[in-house]
């Protein structure tokens, strides 16, 4: 398991020493989308920090060393796009549909 500490000094991480530690599964869609603290992991390639997933294609959702935002990364197209400032947007824009990937 990752320390906070590691987390707060090269990501975007204070949601998840509060509010989404335990991650956040979505009913409606089947899908746990925020990863609990405990399963969250840094890719090895790119050295993002995979939070969660689209539950399609491969896609996660992620946060990048030294970026604000949540990001999805498409691993096909090898591309990043930001889709939200935040978990918490993150997780009400996708109940919402305002978010899609």
């Amino acid at each position: 398991m990752l320390s906070k500490n590691f987390l707060s000094e090269n990501y975007d991480s204070q949601e998840y020493s509060s509010e989404y530690e335990a991650g956040y599964y979505h009913d409606q869609s089947y899908l746990q989308l925020v990863l609990p603290l405990s399963e969250i992991y840094v890719d090895s390639e790119h050295k993002h920090l995979v939070i969660g997933s689209a539950g399609a294609d491969g896609i996660e959702f992620c946060l990048r060393q030294k970026s604000t935002g949540v990001w999805a990364y498409y691993p096909n197209e090898g591309v990043f796009e930001k889709v939200a400032e935040n978990i918490n947007e993150l997780v009400k824009g996708w109940a919402s549909g305002s978010i899609k990937v």
